[in-house]
C-alpha cells in the first residue's frame, strides 16, 4: 500500500509539472540567436529590406520610458507567469497566440494563478517564438501628431511569422504604418525620444551595404533620430543586443552593466561607459551613468534587460548574490519608481543575453499626454526669474485643462510651490519661475492634464526625481555676461547674439566635437541652417577672456 501512494505521488506529481509546462514554450522550434542556416541567409537578407515612404516630418521615437497604454507578451509563455500577474496589475497585456485553443488555454491558465483577467487581451497573431521584443512595433510621433509603427526586415530569416506579426500588430492598434529597408531588430535598439538612440554595431553588419552615414539617414527620416550612437559590443557574444548590457533609464540616464577587472571584457565595458560619460546628451548635459554589476558566465545577471512600464521597472532575478546590488542600483537611478523582481522559474529561466526585456514589448498610449521641454540643469547665472517653454500635446484629441498645466519648484529644498503657464501659440506653453535667489538650488517639474483624465509630469516621475540646477552669485564674475541674448532658441536657421565685449563663440556638438568659431561683435547674426538638427553647447568669450556656456537647440 505505501509503495502505491508513493508510485500515485510521482505519477501526480509529473503529471501536474507536464501540464504545467504546455502553457510554456519549454521546447521552442528556435534558439534566441540565429541558427547556422539563418546565419547562411543573413549574408544576403539585406537584399529583402523593401522600404516605403517615411512618416510625414518632423518624427520622434517613443522611447521606454514615455506614457504607455499596455504591454505585449506571446503565448505558449517564455516569462513567468508571475510577470504576468504583476503586469496585470498595473497595465494592459496583450497576448498573441496563434490558435483559439492557445486563447482558450491561456485564459485558464491565467484565471487559475491570479491574473486579473479585467487587463487581458488577446490577439490571434501566428507566430514563431516569443522574443515579441525583437520583431515588436517601434512607435513614432510624426508631423500630424498622429503615432504609428515603422517596421523593418526581421534579422531571422527562417521565421517567417515571426517577420509578418507586425503586419497584425499594425492592422489591431489602427494605426498608420512605415517600412524601412533596414534589417534590424527591437532587442538592438533604444531611443530616448528626444532624437538619440543607440545599437550595437551589428546594424552595419547585417546591412553591408549601407555606411554609418546611411544608417544615421534612414534612421532620420523614419525615426526622427538625429545621433544615431552604433557602438562596439563589449559582451562579445552571439546575439550583439544592446538590451544584453545597457539600457536607457532617461534622457539623460544610461544604465551599463559592470564586470570584474579580472574578466577579459572588463576594459570594452567601461569604454562603452566612457563613451556615454563623455558625450552629451540631447539636453546639453552630460549624460548620468549609472553601473550595475552584472558578472554572467555561469551566474546569470542579466539585469539590464529589464522593462520600464510607466512608473514601475520590472527587473530580472535569478536568486543569486547579486539580485540585491541590481534592486539597489535601480533604486539609486530611478528614485519614485517601483521596482519588481522577477524571479526566473524552472519552465522560464533566464539566461544572461535573453531575459525579461527580450519577451516583452510596451505599446504606446496611443491618446498620450506628450509633454517636451528641454530644462535647465547644471550651473546657470543668476536671474531672479526664469522661463520654461514646454511643448503639450493631448493627442487623445481631448482638450487641456488649462488651469492644470502647472511648473512645480522649490528653492533650496524647501516646500513646493506652483505657478501655472501660460500659452504662447500652438502647442508651445511655458511657466515661469519667479523669488528666485543667489547661490541657490532650484528643483522643478512640469504637470499636464487633460479632458481624457490623464495626468502627466516631466520628467515622467515627477516630484521624486526632479530637473536640478544651481544659481550662481551676483558677483562681478556673474555679471560679466548679464546682458548676453541669444534668440531664437531652438532655432531652424539663424541665431542672434547680443551683449557687451563679446569676443567668440566655438559650438561643439553632442559628442563634444567643435563644429563652429565665429568672432563676434556685440550683435551679431550666425548662420546655423547647415547644422544637423540636435543640440549643441555654445561657448561664447568676452574681451576679457571669461567664458560662458549656452545650449543652442537646433530643429529640423
Amino acid at each position: 500500500m505505501k509503495r502505491l501512494a508513493i508510485l500515485f505521488t510521482l505519477v501526480f506529481c509529473v503529471g501536474a509539472l507536464m501540464a504545467q509546462s504546455e502553457h510554456y514554450d519549454t521546447h521552442p522550434k528556435f534558439t534566441h540567436e540565429a541558427t547556422p542556416a539563418e546565419r547562411v541567409l543573413l549574408q544576403h537578407w539585406y537584399l529583402n529590406a523593401k522600404g516605403t515612404t517615411p512618416p510625414v516630418a518632423p518624427v520622434t521615437a517613443i522611447a521606454e520610458f514615455q506614457p504607455m497604454g499596455g504591454v505585449l507578451i506571446a503565448y505558449p509563455l517564455g516569462v513567468p507567469v508571475s510577470l504576468v500577474r504583476e503586469l496585470s496589475l498595473v497595465t494592459q497585456v496583450t497576448v498573441i497566440v496563434s490558435s483559439g485553443q492557445d486563447s482558450t488555454s491561456a485564459k485558464y491558465y491565467f484565471a487559475s494563478n491570479g491574473v486579473n483577467s479585467s487587463n487581458m487581451r488577446y490577439w490571434l497573431v501566428n507566430h514563431d517564438s516569443y522574443w515579441v521584443r525583437d520583431y515588436g512595433p517601434w512607435f513614432v510621433l510624426d508631423g500630424n501628431d498622429q503615432i504609428g509603427i515603422v517596421d523593418f526586415t526581421y534579422n531571422r530569416p527562417s521565421r517567417p511569422h515571426d517577420d509578418a506579426a507586425m503586419q497584425y500588430f499594425i492592422q489591431n492598434l489602427g494605426v498608420p504604418s512605415f517600412e524601412m529597408s533596414m534589417v534590424h531588430t527591437g532587442g538592438n535598439y533604444m531611443v530616448d525620444g528626444y532624437g538619440t538612440a543607440a545599437s550595437t554595431d551589428l546594424v552595419l553588419e547585417e546591412n553591408p551595404t549601407m555606411t554609418a552615414a546611411d544608417v544615421q539617414a534612414m534612421a532620420h527620416d523614419y525615426l526622427g533620430i538625429d545621433n544615431y550612437m552604433l557602438l562596439n559590443d563589449p559582451l562579445g557574444e552571439y546575439i550583439a543586443h544592446i538590451d544584453c548590457w545597457g539600457k536607457f533609464l532617461g534622457v539623460d540616464k544610461v544604465l551599463i552593466a559592470q564586470v570584474a577587472t579580472s574578466d577579459p571584457r572588463y576594459n570594452a565595458y567601461e569604454q562603452v561607459a566612457n563613451t556615454f560619460a563623455n558625450a552629451l546628451t540631447p539636453w546639453g548635459n552630460h549624460y548620468r551613468v549609472y553601473r550595475v554589476y552584472a558578472p554572467g558566465n555561469n551566474a546569470k545577471t542579466p539585469y539590464t534587460n529589464s522593462l520600464i512600464l510607466n512608473d514601475h521597472v520590472f527587473l530580472p532575478t535569478s536568486g543569486n548574490q547579486y539580485d540585491n546590488g541590481a534592486i539597489a542600483a535601480y533604486e539609486q537611478a530611478m528614485p519614485g519608481y517601483t521596482i519588481v523582481p522577477i524571479q526566473q522559474t524552472y519552465n522560464a529561466s533566464w539566461q544572461n543575453t535573453d531575459a525579461l526585456h527580450c519577451r516583452t514589448h510596451e505599446l504606446a498610449d496611443l491618446g498620450m499626454l506628450y509633454l517636451k521641454h528641454y530644462p535647465l540643469l547644471g550651473h546657470q547665472v543668476f536671474h531672479e526669474s526664469y522661463d520654461l517653454p514646454v511643448t503639450i500635446k493631448a493627442l487623445s484629441g481631448q482638450a487641456l485643462i488649462t488651469d492644470s498645466l502647472l511648473a512645480y519648484y522649490r528653492i533650496d529644498e524647501g516646500p513646493w510651490q506652483s505657478t501655472l503657464m501660460q500659452h504662447d501659440s500652438g502647442d508651445v506653453w511655458h511657466a515661469t519661475l519667479t523669488g528666485l535667489q543667489a547661490d541657490s538650488e532650484v528643483d522643478y517639474y512640469l504637470f499636464a492634464k487633460d479632458a481624457s483624465g490623464r495626468r502627466e509630469c516631466l520628467p515622467y516621475i515627477g516630484a521624486a526625481d526632479p530637473f536640478h540646477f544651481t544659481l550662481g552669485g551676483v558677483g562681478v564674475e556673474e555679471n560679466a555676461f548679464a546682458h548676453l541674448a541669444l534668440y531664437p532658441n531652438p532655432t531652424s536657421d539663424n541665431i542672434v547674439l547680443r551683449g557687451k565685449n563679446l569676443s567668440s563663440m566655438t559650438l561643439y556638438n553632442q559628442m563634444g566635437q567643435q563644429v563652429m568659431q565665429v568672432d563676434l561683435d556685440d550683435y551679431m547674426i550666425v548662420d546655423c541652417h547647415t547644422l544637423p538638427a540636435g543640440v549643441y553647447v555654445a561657448v561664447i568669450r568676452n574681451d576679457d577672456g571669461k567664458t560662458c556656456t549656452k545650449r543652442v537647440v537646433k530643429i529640423k
